[in-house]
């Protein structure tokens, strides 16, 4: 009965320690991001450039997505005390959106100047993700 009994309690234990982990990670996933307007934004945009379906890769590990177009137009329309706190430490500031243009290419935005304009997927340009 004895040794049953610890078998449970350190099934139980075990499954503390996982639900423990599980509130770490969602709790690191939380402070990686910031709200602004309706979305919800990674905190540290990517400071490299990167092509498109890279982009997109990046955000999903992120537990995110890449902006459409209009999203990132909004940010630096309604948004752009918010929007600096994002792009500070950026040299560059065009960023992809998942808005496409074409099958070769996707929509970009410039944040500092509210630009917006085609590139090629093979191209890169730096990422910002939402959710």
């Amino acid at each position: 009965m004895k040794n049953k009994l610890e078998k449970i309690v350190k099934r139980i234990e075990k499954r503390i320690e996982n639900i423990e982990e599980r509130l770490n990670r969602l709790e690191n996933t939380k402070q990686k991001w910031i709200r602004i307007g309706q979305l919800e934004w990674v905190k540290d945009c990517s400071k490299k450039e990167m092509t498109w379906k890279e982009a997109k890769r990046w955000c999903k590990k992120q537990r995110g997505r890449l902006p459409t177009r209009l999203e990132l137009l909004d940010l630096y329309d309604n948004h752009f005390k918010e929007c600096e706190k994002l792009i500070t430490d950026s040299s560059f500031y065009t960023f992809w959106s998942v808005t496409e243009y074409s099958a070769a290419n996707a929509w970009s935005v410039t944040l500092n100047y509210g630009s917006t304009g085609t590139n090629a997927k093979t191209g890169t340009s730096q990422v910002c993700c939402v959710r």
